[in-house]
């Protein structure tokens, strides 16, 4: 069924109207379409108007509207269960937790390569991660083919009865970071890996055709990037490097070797130049990443728990992060209240989460009607953005979020927004045409 908010989306983009539409559809079809009655369009008539309007198909299709929240029991996420074999070996099982239909998905991992072998590394793969040792034992973490103390790691669990809400050890992984996990004793091993989805697939998959993407790895610098964005940009806009110095007064020579990485250029010479330009001069700074040498940043469970501090009505530790995926963050949860339905927690991002302790009750607020259901030990958890929620009585999880639903690269593109409130108001389901259909 076609969807008059995005078909109208589509018209006011192609600065057409309906009316036009239907001219151009005569030579097809003799049924005339308006807003109010595209449920009738066949879907053959679908695929013309899309033709006309020169789009796929699918832009203009009704989509499900992601739901608030989906929780999975225990019971149903260990339906989903399937082995890996690898080495040689059942190498792993892995089960999947609750997602919206066509998000990437969080999933567990029973860890069965025995402690003797030498774990097989896997390939990688594009979207980054946060990975969490659940236990009950420790395991092992190799990253890499020659080992050393950054690339075989102890992936430890927490012992101390007082603390062990903060459950192990936890790292975040880079794009194509070579990894895979053993035991560290006899007994089972499990991990909870989020990977989330990537921002820059696109960009690989269909955003650039081949030779587009030849020309833009060429001139893009892998040390500095943010650099070679800038020179791009002044490129973009018709200056060169010779203008760009007089009118900002900073030597040629600086600058050109500022942009051969052979000296740095200071955050108000940035901003001069970027005046210039009229840009965000905060796009092009240089970054540091909290990070080892193969990229990962791991956290100890003991690093974990010096950050154990009140917030709302629980205790929370800090899970590892990293400034290269904004989005992608989390903390362990302990739940120890009882209060009658507590809604205390609001958050941009969409999040998991997965009990890992005791039993709880998760509450959630729609249309200021609150729903309380008990979630207990394995079972878990996808909440949207910006739905109040809070759980009750005593138990833990693990939280962790991303942007899938609301990214940080949309928050820039609001923060950038001129007229938010106007703005806000018409382009939520918005049936306004663009101005030039026939009274």
């Amino acid at each position: 069924m076609i969807d008059k908010i995005k078909l109208n989306h589509w018209l006011n983009i192609r600065k057409t109207t309906l009316s036009v539409l239907n001219e151009k559809l005569r030579r097809y079809s003799n049924f005339k379409i308006d807003l109010e009655n595209l449920e009738s369009v066949s879907e053959n008539s679908a695929k013309i108007i899309s033709q006309v309007l020169d789009i796929d198909l699918n832009e203009i299709l009704k989509t499900e509207e992601v739901p608030n929240y989906i929780i999975k029991t225990k019971a149903q996420i260990n339906q989903t269960k399937r082995p890996i074999q690898r080495g040689g070996i059942h190498y792993y099982n892995y089960y999947t937790l609750p997602s919206p239909k066509g998000y990437v998905a969080p999933v567990l991992i029973d860890i069965l390569c025995p402690k003797e072998k030498m774990p097989v590394l896997n390939n990688g793969h594009l979207e980054p991660a946060i990975t969490v040792s659940l236990g009950p034992n420790d395991i092992y973490a190799r990253f890499a083919k020659k080992i050393n103390k950054t690339n075989f790691v102890k992936f430890k669990i927490n012992p101390d009865p007082k603390t062990n809400w903060v459950v192990g050890s936890n790292y975040y992984e880079p794009s194509y970071c070579l990894h895979t996990y053993s035991r560290a004793t006899d007994g089972p091993g499990k991990i909870l890996s989020y990977t989330t989805k990537s921002n820059i697939e696109t960009l690989f998959d269909s955003k650039l055709n081949n030779n587009s993407f030849k020309n833009f790895s060429k001139v893009l610098g892998k040390k500095n990037p943010n650099r070679s964005f800038l020179h791009q940009d002044i490129l973009n806009r018709g200056y060169d490097l010779n203008s760009i110095s007089k009118k900002t007064k900073i030597s040629l020579k600086k600058i050109k070797n500022y942009f051969s990485n052979k000296n740095n250029l200071s955050t108000g010479e940035i901003n001069r130049i970027c005046n210039i330009l009229n840009t965000d001069a905060s796009f092009y700074y240089d970054k540091t990443f909290k990070e080892d040498k193969i990229g990962k940043y791991y956290f100890d469970y003991k690093d974990s728990i010096k950050t154990i501090r009140s917030f709302k009505s629980y205790k929370v530790a800090s899970i590892a992060c990293s400034a290269r995926s904004p989005d992608l963050t989390g903390y362990f949860l302990k739940v120890n209240n009882n209060k009658k339905a507590v809604t205390d927690l609001l958050d941009s991002n969409c999040s998991h989460y997965l009990v890992t302790k005791g039993e709880i009750f998760f509450n959630v607020e729609e249309n200021n009607k609150i729903e309380k259901i008990k979630i207990v030990e394995g079972d878990a958890l996808w909440l949207s953005s910006y739905i109040k929620h809070g759980f009750t009585g005593s138990g833990a999880l693990i939280k962790i979020s991303d942007g899938q639903n609301f990214n940080y690269l949309e928050k820039i593109d609001i923060t950038n927004t001129y007229n938010l409130k106007k703005t806000l108001t018409r382009g939520r389901k918005d049936k306004v045409n663009w101005g030039y259909d026939a009274e």
